[in-house]
């Protein structure tokens, strides 16, 4: 494996690592009794998943030769 394809797998692993943070967080909303304050967590929460999902990490073609990777 070369280094750009480990970097990626790196990010990818990353960003799979905070879905089970999001999915708690989705218990969290679903027992609070405020539920105009729950559907706007949840559509937060909805916006933080859409994003990770919408990364290049998770979009990029197989067939970039370079993605550089800011941290």
């Amino acid at each position: 494996m070369n280094l750009n394809s480990y970097l990626i797998k790196q990010e990818i692993n990353r960003f799979e690592c905070v879905h089970p943070c999001i999915y708690a967080a989705y218990d969290v909303v679903d027992q609070l009794r405020d539920t105009e304050k729950a559907e706007k967590i949840r559509n937060h929460l909805i916006a933080v998943e859409d994003a990770f999902v919408n990364s290049q990490e998770w979009t990029l073609c197989r067939s970039v030769a370079e993605v550089r990777l800011v941290g």
